[in-house]
């Protein structure tokens, strides 16, 4: 057989017993005694020699041939003692002895790697199984080299391990700076879209109620806003609330206000009747126009945030790869070691501003441009309606001159412009 185990002692104990088996009078025992190992066999036990210290780790293993029984310590041998393996069948019991004598105590420290072979391992295979498992890399059989090892992107020895590494104080900088030039730029794509989603839909919703009372515009001069905001009634609740979200909204309120103050005023100027002057419709055409270019204006808020991304970023990541090249190209000048180990390294990282750079512009670039189209798009729509508004609005509310004298109807004021 064989017994071996990785042994850890944390004192220097009297006796200590490390793997017991006992079967009426055959008694196989391995311990350490005040740090000797020691083999017994039935009252026998082997010679002491030199012992281990204590809270340190060392290879113990016994291997019991040919009338033998040969104790290695850390792979090389130990001592030995002539006498047989006796058969047993009882069980065997690991860091006790539960039938010892007074004098021997349990194992106390750590144990590891504990191996029972039914054959005589050879020295050789002893001697390599403690050197393979144990921390000695230079006597080791089989090595693995930083090169030999499968290195992965968050490895220690990966990638951007390497470029993080070799990253100098300017390049975090400028990387730190476009992180958050990144987060601003998403911000402002994300809160962008949906709010011109929300224009879309509101739009939309509208202009299909519109249509519904653009032959009749009685609801623009008679009631309250309120009566303007839901189409004379027409709108539920809910639909309203959708509505408001669009841009083309905001003027028809705006245009609405402005008919019922120009009908008031024409109405009481001296011979005319229901209906607008064309001062009127220009002047409410103005008014709509001056709508159109504030509501372009919050649409296209912080859009400029976008094209500073767009602009900026590559150029500062530029600025950090070019002081990193710098910085790297000094460092090997002043220390005088020129070879690809040592370029390679700082080169790389300078470059990763340029990539930091571009990966803020990029995603800004598409989004600006998408958002863009949808901008246009909602301002055709408020441009379209616009003309229509003003073109219903002037044949609905067309001026009609009034009789210079009541009581001659067949009489009328021409109108001298």
């Amino acid at each position: 057989m064989t017994w071996a185990a990785w042994l850890k002692p944390a004192a220097l104990q009297p006796n200590s017993i490390l793997y017991s088996r006992r079967d009426e009078s055959n008694v196989f025992l391995i311990g350490m005694d005040k740090g000797i190992p020691f083999v017994e066999v039935d009252g026998q036990r082997s010679p002491a020699a030199t012992s281990v210290a204590a809270d340190s780790w060392h290879h113990l293993a016994v291997a019991a041939a040919n009338g033998k029984l040969i104790i290695y310590l850390d792979g090389e041998r130990y001592t030995e003692l002539d006498a047989a393996l006796p058969a047993m069948n009882s069980p065997a019991t690991i860091g006790a002895d539960p039938a010892a004598a007074a004098d021997a105590t349990g194992f106390t420290g750590d144990m590891d790697e504990l191996e029972i072979s039914n054959v005589a391992r050879s020295a050789d295979y002893i001697k390599v199984e403690a050197v393979e498992q144990g921390g000695d890399k230079a006597n080791k059989v089989i090595n693995y080299e930083p090169e030999e090892q499968r290195t992965t992107w968050f490895s220690g020895s990966g990638t951007l391990s390497v470029l993080v590494s070799s990253l100098t104080v300017d390049g975090w900088i400028v990387i730190i700076v476009l992180a958050f030039m990144s987060c601003v730029s998403w911000w402002v794509m994300i809160t962008k879209i949906r709010y011109l989603n929300a224009v879309s839909k509101g739009n939309e919703l509208f202009l299909r109620e519109w249509k519904k009372v653009a032959d009749d515009l009685t609801v623009l001069d008679e009631g309250d806003k309120d009566n303007v905001s839901s189409m004379g009634g027409r709108v539920d609740p809910l639909t309203e609330r959708a509505m408001r979200q669009g841009s083309v909204f905001h003027i028809y309120q705006q245009g609405a206000e402005e008919v019922r103050h120009r009908i008031a005023a024409d109405n009481e100027a001296e011979g005319m009747r229901k209906g607008l002057a064309g001062r009127s419709i220009q002047a409410i055409r103005a008014t709509l126009d001056g709508a159109l270019v504030r509501e372009t204006q919050k649409i296209n808020r912080l859009l400029v945030l976008l094209t500073i991304c767009i602009s900026g970023g590559p150029f500062l990541g530029l600025l950090g790869t070019v002081i990193g090249v710098m910085i790297t190209f000094a460092a090997i000048a002043a220390a005088g070691d020129v070879n690809v180990n040592a370029i390679a390294p700082g080169i790389a990282a300078a470059l990763l501003a340029t990539v930091a750079g571009l990966a803020v512009a990029i995603p800004a670039l598409f989004g600006y441009n998408y958002i863009i189209s949808r901008v246009k798009d909602a301002k055709d729509d408020m441009v379209i309606f616009i003309d229509e508004f003003v073109t219903k609005m002037a044949e609905f509310y067309k001026e009609t001159p009034a009789p210079l004298f009541p009581n001659r109807p067949d009489l009328f004021h021409e109108k001298v412009h």
